[in-house]
């Protein structure tokens, strides 16, 4: 008999620019020998399309006003809820520590709602879904029998790094059968701090489809052309990227300076903006949100010398992968998992907080070394990032469990 896994996620199918990396996922996991649920926190009027072994339940938010207010009412009689107020006084994370709390008790009463037989409990982030995951186990005899498992990405992963107030991680680690952060780093942080549960928690990496590669890698002299992808918000610094090679530009007046930019948000008209004060031998293109399919088709037929990531927190970056499967080498802040994508293999990391000469100094590296990273890039995407492989090895394992 097929196994059934439920998958919370936070938005998708319901998104066009977040958590669209769920989708390379969703082709493989389709092809096995397993049902999928998806269960979206929140959704929108936009709706990607799954593959056809993939099917989306209602939203998790779409319970009921009164029962949501229920819910609600009912946290104050639970201990979780003062042992949280105990933790950390009337201050600013006691809010986070509220709203989290508030989720998990939504996902706790969706599961013993939804769960009829023996699943695989799947939460795609270590964020409140987990936890309600985690608050469900003992409800009944049948998801005591479930497994429950959890991907870490980078804020789940870091939040102390980032002042993210998450309640009851070791309630949660106790709990759940598995916890997989998508890098390393990940891992040896959080065995580090819950070495109780270290032997649950085991690096599972993300993967995208390759690109097929054409035209990425052709020679251009007297040209450098540098492309990023993310969304546009304050955690990427996409503005810091513009500036870095701003003056790139600036310092070479004789070369032709290109940046491409994939990605909208938040703070995509400031970018505008600011980017209407460059050089004359800089040119600027901001594309906008692009599907990952015509990202990885552009690296395919057009040339790049640079991907270029300036955030200050991540995970291991889809964005990253897309670039190397290309033959494009990059340069990356030297947080979260970042190291272990942009490495001597891949491209060169940073600070993360880079001068202006750190970026000089891994573009002219790079440069000096092209000819190199034209195959090791995509040798080393094969071998760690490749969808089919890594997400294969993924289901077999919380099928397995």
């Amino acid at each position: 008999m097929k196994k059934n896994i439920y998958i919370f996620t936070n938005s998708y199918p319901y998104t066009k620019s977040v958590e669209v990396f769920i989708a390379e996922e969703m082709n493989v996991a389709a092809k096995m020998d397993c049902n999928i649920f998806i269960i979206p926190t929140n959704k929108d009027a936009f709706v990607r399309k799954v593959p056809e072994n993939v099917t989306v339940l209602p939203c998790l938010t779409d319970i009921s006003k009164v029962r949501k207010l229920g819910l609600l009412l009912s946290m104050p009689f639970s201990g979780k809820f003062w042992s949280m107020i105990k933790e950390t006084g009337l201050t600013k994370k006691l809010l986070q520590g509220i709203k989290y709390l508030y989720g998990a008790y939504m996902t706790r009463y969706y599961i013993k709602r939804t769960i009829k037989s023996p699943s695989v409990l799947y939460s795609y982030w270590f964020s409140y879904t987990a936890l309600g995951m985690a608050m469900s186990r003992d409800c009944n005899d049948i998801l005591q029998k479930c497994t429950m498992v959890s991907r870490g990405h980078g804020y789940d992963v870091f939040a102390d790094q980032r002042d993210i107030y998450i309640p009851h991680r070791n309630f949660t680690l106790s709990k759940i059968d598995m916890l997989c952060p998508v890098s390393d780093t990940g891992t040896s942080y959080l065995s580090g701090k819950y070495p109780a549960y270290a032997a649950k928690i085991r690096t599972q990496r993300l993967g995208i489809a390759p690109a097929a590669c054409s035209k990425a890698n052709d020679d251009n002299t007297g040209t450098i052309s540098f492309v990023s992808c993310s969304a546009v918000y304050d955690l990427k610094r996409v503005d810091l990227i513009f500036n870095m090679i701003r003056a790139f530009a600036e310092k070479r007046p004789e070369k032709k300076v290109l940046w491409t930019h994939f990605g909208d948000g938040p703070m995509f008209e400031q970018l505008k903006h600011l980017c209407s004060d460059k050089p004359q031998n800089m040119t600027v293109s901001l594309k906008g949100f692009t599907a990952g399919n015509e990202i990885r088709r552009i690296y395919a037929d057009e040339h790049f010398d640079i991907f270029v990531n300036m955030s200050t927190t991540e995970g291991i970056p889809v964005s990253i992968m897309e670039a190397l499967s290309a033959g494009i080498p990059a340069i990356a802040t030297d947080v979260g998992g970042n190291h272990e994508i942009v490495c001597e293999a891949t491209g060169t990391t940073v600070p993360a907080e880079p001068t202006y000469e750190d970026f000089e100094s891994a573009v002219n590296l790079i440069i000096k070394n092209k000819e190199n990273f034209k195959s090791s890039t995509i040798e080393f995407f094969n071998k760690h990032y490749n969808a089919e492989k890594n997400y294969t090895d993924f289901y077999n394992t919380i099928m397995g469990l």
